[in-house]
């Protein structure tokens, strides 16, 4: 096909905070055909999406520092509904990764950034997107997980952003003891052993942190 006329690429907005991330999928929807445009914060990406009208957005659910793309995934949704939408998570359930996990459009196609086979797995994710073919998680394996409630998920979430229990209990309206039994379930629903000299938080954390649990 000659340059003329050739298919111009589909506009992709790739909002993710971490620069070593972001380069990584950017480089490989790329190399799929796509032209990309990055972000590292949800404002930033609906900036770009209006600039350049863009045909997906691919983002990251939790950027830190309490910065979460909930709001932005909603005004996509309300104002831009023709526009599918990516998430990039390291999380099975996306109620690990962010408190308003119940708040976020149901058409949303997902890929567990750690459980990634290839970089394919994104492009093809971005291709069912424009398709509209569902919400399907890409990059699953067929590894064991771990199973949580919603409510364990939250505080799961709230250890890992280093709040003490007293503050977890504050957050919840309860008791530190109370907070502490709900602590104590969690570790077990984990299957965390506090007998080995491992702190159990800390393990509960690495856990999270390889997206080896999802809510039941």
């Amino acid at each position: 096909m000659s340059e003329a006329g050739a298919r111009p690429a589909l506009r992709v907005v790739l909002a993710e905070d971490d620069d070593f991330t972001r380069s990584l999928v950017a480089d490989g929807l790329r190399a799929d055909g796509f032209e990309v445009f990055e972000a590292r914060l949800p404002d930033l990406a609906w900036d770009l999406v209006e600039e350049h009208e863009a045909h997906v957005l691919v983002t990251d659910l939790d950027f830190g520092s309490g910065i979460s793309a909930g709001p932005l995934l909603l005004r996509m949704h309300d104002e831009r509904p023709w526009i599918p939408l990516v998430v990039l998570t390291s999380h099975l359930s996306p109620e690990l990764a962010v408190g308003e996990a119940s708040d976020l459009p149901d058409d949303l196609v997902y890929v567990v950034k750690s459980r990634l086979r290839r970089m394919q797995d994104i492009a093809d994710a971005v291709r069912d997107a424009l398709a509209g073919r569902g919400t399907g998680r890409r990059g699953e394996r067929d590894e064991p997980t771990l199973a949580v409630t919603a409510a364990q998920a939250d505080m799961l979430r709230m250890l890992a952003s280093g709040l003490t229990t007293k503050a977890i209990a504050d957050a919840r309206g309860t008791t530190t003891r109370a907070a502490e039994a709900m602590i104590g379930r969690l570790y077990a629903a984990l299957g965390v052993d506090t007998d080995d000299g491992t702190t159990p938080r800390v393990a509960a954390i690495r856990l999270w942190q390889q997206g080896r649990i999802r809510v039941r």
